[in-house]
């Protein structure tokens, strides 16, 4: 038998098979519910990102504040108030505290704090020696230098970054005109 004769097969062996049938290619394309599920996933980071970033931003002003009131002495006491001003400035709207002076400006001061803490600091029960003192009319004792120190330090680590809630609160009776 030759080569070329068992090559080819007699058309009564061919086996009746049926034609092979492939499933679609997959489709890589999403659904609207696919798209509207990935867009609020990347809203969500944003958010997240947004929101860690300025948590961050608002302890780094605190740090920074907390770092420049250790470098200043309890006898710096001008020096520690204007801190105290900075501070609240970077922290709460201009037209709330630029109008504030005396009295009413210690009671704002002590309002920022969290209810359960206001009773820790004495700002506006010393307001008249604390005036007298800022203006340069008469000095602070020792005492009193030292007391004034704790409170900004306390006042810095306790009322700051300012919570929401708190930060809306009026101050309507505190202002002078």
């Amino acid at each position: 038998m030759s080569l070329s004769s068992t090559q080819q097969a007699p058309a009564s062996n061919v086996l009746p098979l049926a034609d092979i049938h492939l499933p679609q290619a997959p489709s890589w394309g999403l659904s609207l519910t696919g798209y509207g599920a990935i867009v609020c996933v990347l809203l969500l980071v944003i958010a997240v990102v947004w929101f860690i970033r300025r948590k961050r931003q608002q302890g780094t002003l605190k740090r920074l504040a907390l770092k420049q009131l250790a470098q200043l002495t309890p006898q710096q006491t001008s020096d520690i108030a204007r801190l105290l001003k900075q501070s609240a400035l970077s922290h709460f709207p201009r037209e709330r505290i630029a109008s504030l002076h005396g009295l009413a400006w210690w009671h704002f001061v002590e309002q920022q704090l969290p209810v359960k803490k206001q009773a820790n600091v004495h700002f506006s029960s010393r307001s008249d020696i604390l005036e007298l003192a800022l203006y340069g009319q008469q000095a602070l004792s020792e005492t009193n230098q030292q007391r004034f120190y704790d409170d900004v330090r306390y006042w810095l680590s306790h009322a700051l970054p300012v919570k929401k809630v708190i930060a809306t609160t009026s101050t309507k009776g505190h202002q002078h005109a």
